[in-house]
């Protein structure tokens, strides 16, 4: 393996007054709401600018993720630090309907390895990856099934390449990946409903456990794990 490079992760994992029951989607979705507005001066926790409102076109460095109930808030490079010097406990939230108070805080701190690997290594999705806008999608239904698995990895490349580049890994060989195992499903992001792609994946790129890619990263899509 060539390493490239070693990239702070911070994990916070809130557990709540009382226990909450819901889709982990729309939780995650929930749990974005919510500290994005109690975090207001913080763009790292919303993705938009505080003083003009408008969206920051970046890969998020915090990620909001739903899990057994819990609720995880993922901090990469400058917002690991972030995560880990805020007041979480008996923070209160507001979690659709619910308002819930964090009676606990796990702080986890590690540093993820990225990587050139010499052999094709294989990764699982914890979560669905979105890959597909309306327009290419639309593209994507008009193909036979060999021309689709084509545009998959094609995307599935490219979106990997994008998350690298938005850590700031440069990735110096040319980068493999194709799905091994895939499952389809329709996810719901901001009104739309889009094609979500779960199952295995390899490549020959050395990627952490809990690195997110595609879209809506933030909101909890896209998250690997390995093994």
């Amino acid at each position: 393996m060539h390493l490239l490079k070693k990239i702070p992760c911070a994990q916070v994992e809130l557990s709540w007054d009382h226990e909450l029951t819901g889709h982990d989607e729309g939780r995650s979705r929930q749990l974005r709401g919510a500290l994005a507005g109690t975090f207001a001066d913080d763009d790292l926790f919303h993705q938009h600018d505080p003083m003009s409102g408008k969206p920051l076109y970046r890969y998020p460095l915090v990620q909001y993720r739903w899990r057994a109930g819990r609720g995880l808030v993922i901090g990469w490079g400058d917002a690991a630090g972030r995560l880990l010097g805020l007041p979480w406990l008996d923070l209160e939230l507001q979690l659709g309907e619910e308002t819930v108070t964090v009676g606990d805080a796990a702080l986890t701190l590690h540093h993820g390895q990225f990587g050139v690997s010499e052999r094709l290594l294989h990764y699982r999705l914890a979560t669905p990856v979105l890959l597909f806008n309306s327009e290419n999608y639309r593209r994507y239904q008009g193909m036979d099934e060999t021309l689709q698995r084509v545009e998959r990895d094609r995307l599935l490349v490219s979106n990997l390449l994008i998350a690298l580049r938005g850590l700031d890994v440069h990735f110096p060989e040319r980068l493999y990946a194709t799905f091994s195992q895939i499952r389809t499903q329709p996810c719901r992001y901001k009104g739309q409903e889009l094609l979500g792609i779960s199952g295995e994946l390899a490549c020959n790129a050395v990627i952490p456990d809990g690195l997110a890619f595609g879209h809506a990263v933030s909101h909890g899509f896209g998250w690997l794990a390995v093994g």
